[in-house]
């Protein structure tokens, strides 16, 4: 499978990770798709065991990892609301 050769891991790795809700893969007609959010994780997964991270730690990094793009996303929404009422009040 090209996820795994990209990830470098194994594919029975990769469903225990699904299995795990670590990785979120789409199921279609041909089987599991993985997007790029997943192979990041992959990414970092690996990385972290690598460091010594215990597997009972993951989901905690990972939810961490998760909030804080979830945090990004939401100031990047208000700095561009406050852009834009500060734009309605120049009259610009």
């Amino acid at each position: 499978m090209a996820f795994a050769r990209h990830a470098q891991v194994d594919r029975k790795v990769l469903d225990r990770w699904a299995e795990a809700g670590w990785l979120s893969p789409r199921q279609n007609s041909t089987g599991q798709r993985f997007s790029e959010v997943d192979l990041a994780r992959a990414y970092l997964i690996r990385d972290l065991q690598k460091l010594g991270v215990n597997d009972d730690s993951i989901p905690i990094v990972l939810d961490l990892v998760d909030q804080l793009h979830g945090l990004r996303q939401v100031l990047r929404e208000l700095l561009l609301a406050m852009k834009l009422q500060q734009q309605g009040q120049d009259g610009t």
